[in-house]
């Protein structure tokens, strides 16, 4: 039986916009629109889209936090906001940008507080604090106010604190959103040694989701677009574009000219649509044959991914 079952759901918002000074015009917002899926028990399945694509929103309607306008939804085989309070005991929640830690308080007095809310034994969760400690390398501020920690160690104090109950369902909303290389790949790390749980990542940052997850649903505007492996995902090839400066701009040799190299109004330039290897070699000719000053390689594969026009079970 499916761990969290979504039927045709629909969710609206009324947005309020002001027009001068008196009137204000009301529009219907589509938030979720007519979305179907199931997750089974001890799936990792990864949520992503760009930004109002509807994530949140489906995560909230997942928790009970929301009620769907339209079709059906059970978390745990029941109406997630018939059954919020006992859903509650078998999920870990992250939200990335929403702290469950107390301010003012020490992490460590937090993860007591939750000993006591989710009734832990004092040796399993002596244990499971032992155990999360080292996995993220938590020891030299859990003694911390939250208040003084960096963002990297706040968001292993969430993941922490999420976790100490054993919840069956893992939720994470967004968690690695403005975190430092390092951190980032330390949690990235830490959720791929997960097992035995279902968990749900969401994110606009497809790589993460790919290092993560097996299974991957694509959002645009609320619309599931695709429903796709990890692995037929990692077979779509995107195309990079380079930007870059060089110290004396009027000096680009021409034998760059045949792979179409863009002036930009700042000075800098552009060549877009290559691939991974296509990248290789002008990164070869350009280090050998100008003096840089600076370069930057982005690869947009969310956005490639949205706009090449995959369907709902297209790629399983």
């Amino acid at each position: 039986m499916a761990l969290i079952e979504v039927d045709h759901v629909t969710k609206q918002y009324v947005k309020v916009a002001k027009i001068g000074v008196v009137k204000k015009k009301r529009t219907l917002f589509t938030a979720v629109d007519d979305v179907s899926f199931a997750v089974e028990p001890g799936e990792k399945v990864g949520i992503v889209g760009l930004n109002g694509s509807g994530k949140s929103t489906l995560i909230k309607m997942m928790l009970g936090i929301l009620r769907a306008d339209n079709g059906t939804l059970a978390t745990f085989s029941g109406d997630p906001t018939k059954y919020r309070q006992r859903n509650a005991q078998h999920i870990g929640i992250v939200f990335g940008q929403r702290s469950q830690l107390r301010w003012d308080l020490p992490v460590y007095d937090t993860f007591l507080l939750n000993k006591e809310i989710y009734r832990i034994s004092k040796e399993d969760f002596l244990a499971r604090v032992e155990h999360l400690t080292s996995l993220l390398d938590a020891k030299d501020f859990l003694q911390q106010p939250v208040r003084t920690l960096s963002l990297g160690q706040r968001m292993k104090a969430e993941v922490m604190a999420s976790l100490l109950h054993d919840p069956e369902l893992i939720i994470l909303d967004e968690p690695t959103i403005g975190l430092d290389v390092v951190t980032k790949k330390k949690i990235v790390k830490f959720l791929q040694q997960v097992e035995g749980k279902t968990l749900l990542y969401t994110s606009h940052d497809l790589e993460d989701v790919e290092k993560i997850c097996s299974r991957i649903l694509i959002l645009d505007h609320g619309k599931l677009l695709t429903d796709i492996s990890a692995q037929a995902l990692a077979k779509i090839a995107t195309p990079s574009q380079i930007e870059f400066s060089l110290v004396d701009s009027a000096n680009l040799p021409a034998a760059l000219a045949d792979v179409g190299v863009q002036t930009l109004p700042n000075g800098n330039f552009r060549v877009a649509g290559l691939s991974s290897k296509e990248v290789q070699d002008f990164m070869r000719r350009l280090i050998a044959t100008t003096e840089l000053a600076s370069v930057t390689i982005a690869n947009k594969r969310l956005e490639y991914v949205i706009s090449s026009g995959l369907t709902t079970g297209g790629g399983q």
